[in-house]
């Protein structure tokens, strides 16, 4: 009995001390994994647009979340870069946009304009975007090598540096499609006839910046580059062209004008009924009677963004003959 005494008694001193200590033992360190990566190490945003590059680091095996920061920033030749940790006013989402707001208050409501670099990592998810800004023109950008930067990702469980990340941003385009030579043409077009030779045409399209305000407009012009009337368009929606408000008609007709927020589409992975695929969709409709009593409808449809704020009027020039509207 004296041994089994002892024994419990050793056992119950044991206990103790290990409840007594317990308080002394490290915690559970966070799993971080070796295998992590990045599965995306060079970037190439046009500058002035909001470029966002998500879901490109895989954690392995490793606890979430992480923590992410962009560090040792460096030109290609090694030199600092204070380009990129300086703060610019950027314009952000505080509400979802959702493409049913009814007045142009309603959309500034939602957004809201905050300090941030111009090259920016989620803190917990490794995202990077470069955001749109008329700012963006102090970053260096193509055919300059542009940029190195390190990413530290790190957790309780440990901390890791991915090196050499190249960033060589492109050079503004404040509008797409953008073409430096050539045309730009229609995205589709339907039954589009020229009012001579009744054979295909199309237009050739003209973006023109008019002012710094908030606008955007549209007009059609003929081969001697007089209007052609909006009233031809007789199939058109003039009230679902675009998410633009306060439709105003020219006096006589050749031109409609809408209040609207920019970028346009104001979020590229949203569809609406204003845009889809990253782009602003338009169409133009009319219809005429044709030979033998028949009704032929026709138009075209033209996809395009506008990142860079302004007084925008985008014009179709049909250089040859212009449309065919009247019933034959």
């Amino acid at each position: 009995m004296n041994k089994i005494y002892s024994q419990l008694m050793f056992l119950t001193v044991i206990i103790f001390l290990l409840l007594g200590c317990k308080k002394n033992f490290p915690s559970d360190l966070d799993a971080f994994s070796l295998e992590m990566n990045f599965t995306q190490t060079e970037f190439k945003p046009i500058l002035g647009r909001t470029t966002q590059y998500q879901d490109i680091f895989n954690a392995g095996e490793s606890t979430l979340p992480l923590g992410f920061r962009i560090s040792a920033i460096r030109t290609f030749d090694g030199k600092e870069a204070p380009e990129l940790l300086k703060l610019f006013p950027v314009s952000i989402w505080k509400q979802p946009y959702t493409g049913l707001e009814t007045t142009l208050a309603e959309i500034q409501a939602k957004r809201d304009t905050v300090m941030r670099p111009l090259w920016e990592i989620a803190s917990h998810s490794g995202n990077l975007t470069m955001h749109g800004t008329s700012n963006s023109t102090v970053l260096k950008s193509y055919p300059d090598s542009g940029y190195y930067f390190d990413v530290e990702v790190s957790s309780s469980g440990g901390r890791r540096f991915f090196k050499n990340m190249l960033l060589t941003p492109t050079k503004e385009q404040p509008y797409a499609p953008f073409v430096e030579r050539g045309n730009l043409y229609p995205t589709a077009t339907i039954n589009l006839l020229g009012d001579s030779t009744r054979t295909f045409v199309q237009p050739q399209i003209w973006f023109y910046k008019k002012g710094e305000g908030s606008s955007l407009s549209f007009k059609f012009l003929g081969p001697d580059l007089q209007p052609i009337k909006l009233s031809k368009f007789n199939n058109t929606n003039w009230d679902k062209l675009v998410h633009g408000f306060n439709k105003t008609f020219a006096k006589d007709s050749t031109s409609v004008r809408y209040d609207v927020a920019y970028p346009i589409p104001l979020v590229s992975t949203l569809k609406t009924d204003w845009a889809s695929a990253g782009r602003a969709t338009t169409f133009f409709g009319y219809s005429r009677i044709a030979f033998g009593g028949i009704r032929q409808f026709s138009g075209l449809e033209f996809d395009f963004s506008i990142y860079e704020k302004g007084d925008w009027e985008i014009i179709f020039f049909f250089p040859d003959e212009q449309p065919l509207f009247d019933n034959d």
